[in-house]
């Protein structure tokens, strides 16, 4: 029973994005909202999203809850980097390792952001989606850059 390309893909891109999918879960789950996760889930658009964290919203869903569950990989990459940062020495091998992992885990998609945007569309679809607007897909790709700063500043401290 040998393992397929399919399964080996999903399995690698599974490894490489769950950290910052958890992110979302975790409060998510705190608050009790139904939650679910997708690797490269099936989906309609210009760009197709390495992995997709879905949860139910109702009518109640507070706002402020809605964008602290899309931006939380944010801060908890930041706590981690943080932690870290207190018990590496600045010369250890595992530095640079951690400011890319940490950094990627903590980047916030365009998805992320959009939601953050727009909660109460994604609570009137019941759902965490909304649209992109070209002003989120500029905020994802301008934030990256400061997240890797900060990071790495909280990393190196």
């Amino acid at each position: 029973m040998g393992i397929t390309r399919e399964r080996a893909v999903r399995s690698a891109v599974a490894a490489l994005v769950l950290p910052h999918e958890l992110g979302h879960v975790l409060l998510a789950w705190l608050f009790r909202l139904e939650t679910e996760v997708s690797v490269l889930p099936s989906w309609e658009g210009e760009a197709v999203p390495l992995a997709r964290v879905n949860a139910t919203l109702s009518a109640d869903t507070p706002t402020p809850l809605i964008r602290a569950v899309a931006v939380a990989p944010l801060p908890l990459a930041l706590a981690a980097a943080w932690g870290l940062g207190g018990v590496l020495p600045p010369g250890s091998p595992l530095v640079v390792p951690a400011l890319f992992a940490l950094s990627f885990w903590g980047s916030l998609s365009s998805g992320d952001l959009a939601i953050a945007a727009r909660p109460r569309f994604a609570r009137e679809q019941g759902e965490f989606l909304a649209p992109k607007s070209p002003g989120v897909v500029t905020a994802a790709v301008s934030l990256t850059p400061l997240t890797v700063v900060a990071v790495g500043t909280l990393l190196l401290r």
